[in-house]
This record gives C-alpha cells, sequence and structure tokens, in this order.
C-alpha cells in the first residue's frame, strides 16, 4: 500500500473538489499513466481534459514511476506573460 499527497490547479479543483488531497493505493508503485487511469476512475469528470502530472515539482511522462510518498501535481494548460 503507498499514499500519494496530490494538488489540482484551476478548474481541476472545480472536479477533485479539493486543492489538496490524498490517495492510498494498493500497489506499491504504478507509472503516471496508471495514476491517470486510477484518477479518471474516482474522478469521472476528468475525462476529456487537458492536464499534465508534476511528480515532486517535476514535469514526467507517462512512463514515470510514481512511489510513496510523492507529492503529485495535475496541471492544466496555462500561458505565460
Amino acid at each position: 500500500m503507498m499514499q500519494v499527497q496530490l494538488m489540482s490547479y484551476g478548474a481541476l479543483t472545480d472536479v477533485t473538489g479539493s486543492e489538496v488531497f490524498e490517495l492510498e493505493i494498493p500497489q506499491q508503485a504504478l507509472t503516471v499513466a496508471e495514476m491517470k487511469l486510477l484518477l479518471l476512475a474516482r474522478y469521472p469528470a476528468l475525462e476529456g481534459k487537458t492536464f499534465r502530472m508534476a511528480v515532486n515539482e517535476r514535469f514526467v511522462g507517462d512512463d514515470f514511476e510514481v512511489l510513496s510518498g510523492v507529492k503529485i501535481a495535475l496541471m492544466p494548460p496555462f500561458s505565460g506573460g
């Protein structure tokens, strides 16, 4: 079992219902792609939303392995100025 802290930003907070929340996951590790599937199952309104995931403040790809204790940010598209 592993525990991860998630943070959502922008419109994604409306979907998750909180800016910061924790998930307990039965596996010891999973990929970002598997995490996205888990989040879609828990929050079906994420379907069709565009977002990237950052693990411990670093953008990562779908094959990145997520381990217990990490902080994951769900980041919607944004523009700078």
